[in-house]
């Protein structure tokens, strides 16, 4: 994935543009090799803002384009974002436009578009004259990206404020399937306990409430396969519950500390599709930090009040076969009820490797589990917090999304190191490993896909040697030909070692408002930030 263009014509935060003079930016593209955009500027200076931006745009056509979620139409700006991506190996050129609330995509001629860009912001006329070749009405999924992710190394709410918009859509799916059930079974046991299960009339109560539930949310359940050739009929007399639909996640994800284990984790215990990601990943910890393997983990899980989620029982019990079967205890039986809130123990080996394959085939499956009990704590968010963020425009950040008791967690995890070989505890490094790991865990999981990561401030807690060789780090063990990357950041050291017409200067203009000034060709090679100060901005 590549960013082209950004327009904006409201305003968001403190980026502001009218429809005279729209806030533009034109992203210049790669030559001689991979740069990230990077981000340079003051404290206050807009880099949070625009970042939070991009990220708000990609979570809002999200939820605008999947028929599962409720998405609030309530903008408060109209925007264009373009960018390349590959879907079922050929490249597209994508305008995803948003006027008053609501978005259309686009796919543009990419010999024409390259033309454009080479002529810069100036063109803009020149753009708007460019034929549309294809209106995109359907598959919406395909062509966005297929991960928007951020990591930021302190407390940034304002981003992870626009994460939890998507999740907590996410959670309402699971929920509403969860809810169905849970009153399905009583008004069904209720209409067979009647002596004249026959008479229509014992099934009207049911069957409004079946049918209410479907007519309002047909991007969540289904017709029972038997009944599909005839509606009406399952309609009035529905016998069998309706079917939950497959929710798929949100393509955006804020990898905050929760996220770090089950990253970590994972990448070094996969041995299946993702065989190859966990050698890389291996070998990067045993390079930088020391660690040669993983001997055993807990999970902790807090799901009593998730019991009548279906989803959660089925992922529940799958996590509870693979820990007996890792230490070679007997498994549940299917009929026996098993702990919502369980501290399962897990032992690497070929015990694990063996109930693994059998439980998930695809090792993915156990990845999108753990990403699925990550996106539950939104059940626990106040009130307030979810009427916040229930809205598609900004209000205020909520603070507390990534905080309190998390309803699963991957704690106690042994690791063995490389020198001295000893045993110890994951949380026991430094924080600036904590900080690497989960980094590059997150770009080497997902490299292989359509991905655009921002990174907010991510040398924060890097030893110098580290935050010197931080880009030569990733392009030493990242596949960066599919991933766009966004670095904000105060180094001297990471902007050294970005291309000059991928550096955006952020200032405030006379209003006040965020202004963008580019480097052009002079480059930043080896300069210290005050220098480039200097050099390029007088």
């Amino acid at each position: 994935m590549r960013l082209n263009r950004l327009k904006l014509v409201g305003r968001y935060k403190s980026i502001v543009g009218t429809e005279q003079q729209p806030f533009i930016y034109t992203f210049k593209p790669n030559s001689d090799g991979y740069s990230p955009i990077c981000l340079v500027g003051l404290n206050g200076s807009g880099k949070s803002n625009f970042i939070e931006l991009i990220a708000d745009i990609f979570g809002y056509a999200d939820r605008y384009f999947n028929p599962q979620y409720d998405c609030a139409e309530d903008l408060t700006y109209d925007f264009e974002i373009d960018y390349q991506t590959i879907v079922d190996g050929h490249d597209f050129f994508i305008k995803i436009k948003s006027t008053s609330s609501e978005v259309k995509m686009y796919s543009y001629p990419g010999l024409e578009y390259i033309d454009f860009l080479s002529f810069g912001n100036v063109q803009e006329n020149r753009f708007q004259a460019i034929a549309v070749t294809t209106t995109i009405d359907n598959e919406y999924d395909k062509f966005l990206p297929d991960n928007v992710l951020a990591y930021s190394s302190g407390n940034n709410q304002g981003l992870s404020s626009v994460f939890a918009k998507t999740q907590l859509q996410y959670f309402d799916v699971i929920r509403k399937q969860g809810v169905f059930y849970r009153e399905y079974k009583p008004r069904y046991d209720e209409v067979m306990e009647e002596q004249d299960a026959e008479n229509d009339a014992v099934w009207e109560g049911l069957s409004k409430y079946v049918s209410g539930v479907y007519k309002k949310n047909k991007g969540i359940f289904s017709i029972p396969r038997a009944y599909q050739d005839n509606l009406e009929t399952y309609l009035n007399f529905p016998e069998e519950p309706l079917e939950a639909m497959e929710s798929s996640l949100p393509i955006g994800l804020f990898v905050d500390h929760s996220l770090n284990d089950v990253f970590f984790v994972y990448l070094m215990v996969c041995r299946g599709v993702n065989k190859s990601k966990s050698q890389n990943f291996r070998r990067f910890v045993s390079d930088n930090v020391n660690i040669n393997g993983v001997r055993s983990f807990e999970i902790d899980l807090r799901l009593t009040e998730y019991k009548e989620f279906e989803t959660v029982g089925n992922i529940v019990r799958r996590l509870t076969e693979l820990s007996c079967e890792s230490l070679g205890l007997p498994v549940p039986l299917i009929d026996e009820d098993i702990s919502f809130s369980p501290k399962l123990h897990f032992k690497l080996g070929r015990k694990f490797l063996k109930a693994m394959e059998r439980l998930y085939l695809d090792e993915t499956v156990f990845l999108h589990h753990l990403l699925t009990l990550h996106h539950l704590t939104a059940k626990r968010w106040s009130y307030d917090e979810k009427r916040a963020l229930r809205s598609s425009k900004y209000e205020r950040n909520v603070p507390n999304v990534s905080g309190g008791l998390m309803p699963m967690r991957i704690m106690n995890v042994e690791v063995m190191l490389k020198d001295p070989h000893v045993i110890t505890t994951y949380d026991r490094i430094s924080d600036g490993e904590h900080q690497l790991i989960q980094i590059l865990g997150s770009l080497i999981l997902f490299d292989h896909q359509q991905t655009l990561f921002i990174l907010d401030e991510p040398e924060s807690h890097f030893n110098p040697e580290w935050r010197i060789e931080f880009i030569n780090i990733i392009n030493d063990y990242v596949d960066l030909s599919k991933l766009e990357l966004i670095i904000s950041t105060h180094s001297p050291f990471v902007l050294s070692a970005c291309k000059s017409k991928r550096v955006l200067h952020f200032m405030n203009d006379q209003d006040g408002f965020v202004a963008i000034q580019s480097v052009g060709d002079k480059e930043t090679y080896g300069s210290s930030l005050t220098h480039y100060l200097r050099l390029f901005l007088g």
